[in-house]
């Protein structure tokens, strides 16, 4: 059992088999060390020798010992804001929308946004979704991040949590949002997320969330799809996508991890990344999009980079990397990771 503890009930800690957490404030580091316990900063954590997404335990209120509901944390079923970009994916978009609509958690709303389809995908869409959820068709091309971007605008007040989702993808089983729901309860300001992959008619888990801290977390998984985020967090000016390029979450990966004040993870699959489909961005590296989005991405992460630089040297360090990655994609025609 993990039991929270403060000032007041700290000398109650006894070698019982439990273990104890110490919720503090303003203490000197140098004597937190001499408890002999985990220590946990409970408003702002920074530096603490825990990996606070190990306990579920609300840490932004101090606990004491002798409180009868010292281990309760108050259940709340946030509202999430499902973010659904679309271009011309009729062939997938039945699929994807209904796996949102058959969820076993219904504190939720879909916005749709479609950046100028030419196919019946948006009539798909209005067929499924009905007058409940939202659908903003784009007049000018803003590609996903500015469909991301135009969705925040369409959101409800009362939307707690951002998720995206791709039109050609879909979540990995009814229970998603449960198990979303149900990890967003110590008020996380980013849950990261494991993934599948659909490839060969076959369904593979292809990334499960480890990170320790937000420096391990910015070098992970940048897909949009690998991460639930406070809304607040998200729609913040400096957190926004870059519009009209493709490579869009890469930087708005880092620029999340960089502000989060807190993470936790849920690893397990929750989300179905569909490698079969053979109109995916990812097809069409030899377009001219393709190279453009290859220099826009260099430019991108060269401003983030500056615009950074100097606040933390990790980093630093790991925009100076990436910025060598870019330069070395450009000298070699485009990107080869995928």
């Amino acid at each position: 059992m993990k039991i929270a503890v403060d000032k007041d009930s700290i000398k109650a800690v006894k070698n019982d088999g439990n273990e104890y957490v110490y919720l503090f404030d303003s203490e000197e580091y140098g004597e937190l060390l001499k408890l002999g316990v985990h220590c946990l900063h409970y408003a702002r954590c920074k530096y603490v020798d825990i990996n606070l997404t190990d306990y579920d335990i609300d840490c932004i209120k101090q606990a004491k010992i002798t409180d009868e509901n010292w281990n309760k944390v108050e259940r709340k079923d946030y509202k999430i804001g499902i973010i659904i970009p679309n271009y011309n994916y009729e062939h997938t978009i039945e699929k994807c929308l209904t796996s949102v609509l058959n969820q076993t958690y219904k504190n939720y709303e879909i916005v749709f946004v479609d950046d100028m389809s030419t196919d019946r995908s948006v009539e798909i869409a209005r067929s499924l979704l009905g007058s409940k959820h939202k659908i903003i068709q784009l007049k000018q091309k803003r590609l996903n991040g500015g469909a991301r971007n135009e969705a925040y605008l369409h959101l409800s007040d009362d939307v707690d949590y951002v998720y995206y989702i791709d039109s050609d993808d879909w979540l990995y089983d009814e229970y998603a949002l449960e198990k979303i729901n149900n990890k967003l309860q110590t008020k996380p300001d980013v849950l990261f997320v494991g993934m599948a992959s659909y490839k060969n008619d076959k369904l593979t888990t292809c990334f499960i969330p480890t990170y320790k801290d937000k420096y391990e977390a910015i070098a992970g998984w940048s897909g949009s799809c690998g991460k639930v985020i406070k809304k607040s967090l998200a729609t913040r000016q400096e957190c926004l996508y870059n519009e009209g390029t493709l490579k869009e979450d890469k930087n708005q990966h880092c620029k999340i991890c960089i502000y989060m004040n807190s993470f936790k993870l849920l690893p397990e699959p929750i989300y179905v990344w569909n490698q079969q489909n053979y109109k995916s961005v990812t097809t069409i590296r030899e377009k001219v999009v393709w190279g453009t989005s290859t220099i826009r991405h260099y430019a991108d992460t060269k401003q983030l980079y500056l615009s950074e630089k100097g606040k933390d040297p990790l980093i630093d360090q790991f925009l100076e990397k990436r910025l060598k990655q870019c330069e070395k994609e450009l000298r070699e025609g485009g990107d080869r990771q995928w």
